[in-house]
Parts: structure tokens; sequence; C-alpha cells
């Protein structure tokens, strides 16, 4: 409300600079309240369980996106835009691009590895793109939000499960583990650490609290 008000008039003395009645506005930008920045909305170990345990009914197409997305944390995006070629199963890498078509390694799990492998076997051998229809066509990014959320609602999890929180998920597990801010940085591809500091906002009981609830 504040904010609305203070919008307003600022409004009207630039209304009266326009009209020759006022040379300067006397409003400083230093007036503007400071608006709290929201924290990163993440799954909780237990969410993370359920969610597994509901990708097991799934086609092992599904299992696959939703365990590279959450151990890799790419951005919807760059999953969608995977090929077989960049994916190296032996140090468990692929290889994304990211925004500004910037290239990047990332890293995924044993059980991803395990899973690419079980995919992979019965992938058609003509076709470069990783996460497929049945027709053989590459998914689209809308096509993967579906299935993340879908096995969301299945699974229980609220609120709704969408491809973001889960690289959420993978940076707030990996500060609860005592990653540096850096490291997360250059796993989630940000080119500015200013972005990575989002996690940093996290207050100093939460972290503590996810570390025991990620680590035991």
């Amino acid at each position: 409300m504040i904010k609305l008000r203070l919008s307003i008039i600022n409004s009207f003395f630039h209304f009266c600079i326009d009209e020759e009645y006022l040379e300067n506005s006397p409003m400083k930008s230093r007036w503007a309240p400071r608006l709290p920045q929201p924290v990163p909305k993440y799954v909780e170990k237990r969410g993370i369980a359920k969610v597994r345990i509901q990708t097991e009914k799934k086609i092992l197409r599904d299992q696959l996106l939703f365990e590279f997305l959450l151990s890799s944390g790419c951005r919807v995006a760059e999953a969608q835009q995977l090929d077989i070629d960049d994916v190296n199963l032996e140090y468990r890498t692929a290889r994304i691009t990211g925004k500004g078509e910037k290239i990047r390694q990332v890293h995924f799990t044993e059980r991803c590895a395990y899973l690419f492998e079980k995919y992979l076997e019965s992938h058609p051998k003509n076709v470069k793109a990783v996460f497929i229809s049945s027709k053989g066509k590459r998914l689209s990014k809308r096509r993967i939000q579906i299935i993340i959320n879908e096995i969301g609602e299945e699974a229980g999890v609220t609120p709704r499960l969408y491809p973001h929180k889960l690289r959420h998920t993978f940076a707030t597990e990996l500060l609860a583990k005592g990653a540096d801010l850096s490291f997360i940085g250059g796993e989630l591809g940000h080119s500015d650490i200013a972005t990575t500091r989002i996690y940093a906002r996290l207050p100093k009981k939460e972290i503590i609290s996810m570390y025991r609830k990620f680590m035991g």
C-alpha cells in the first residue's frame, strides 16, 4: 500500500515537471520501502521420498527425468535439449547448453546413472534426444513440466511440484551439506554469484534443520 501511494505521488511530481510547475522531483529513491526478498521453494526429504516411490509406478523415462532434474540442478530447457552424446555414464556427467548458449558440465548421481543405462537399452538408436515421446519426438518443455507436476500430485506433494523447484531442492541440499555458494553457482550455471546468493537468504536455523533432514 505504501509503495502504491509513493508511486502515485511520484507520478504527480513528474506531471508537474512536464507542465513546468517544478524543475525537479523532491522524491528520493531511498524512500521506497524495501520489500522482503523471497526464499527459494524446495522439497523436503520426506517429500522427495514420496515422489521417488511414486516414480517407481511410472515409465522409466519419467523416473529418469525426475532423478536427472533433481540430481543435476538443470533447468527444464537444459534437460529438454539434452542429447545422448552429451551424457557420459562413466564419469556421471552431462554436457549442458545453458542460457546464452553457454556450455557447462553437470553431474548426476549413481542412481541416475543406473536409470540412464536401463533407459538407453530400449532407446531408439537413430534418435539423438534423450527425453522423447512414444513417437520418438523430443519432449517439449511444457510436456516435461506436466510430467513432473503430475508425479507430484499423484505423490500427494503440496504445494505444486514443478521442475524449477527440483533445481532449488538440488541447490539447498548442497548448501545444507556445506557447499559454498561459488560451487553451487557453478553447478547451476549462474554467470553472476549474486544470483546464487538467493540461497544465502535461508535462515541459519533452517539450514541446520535441512542438513539434519538430508543427512540424518
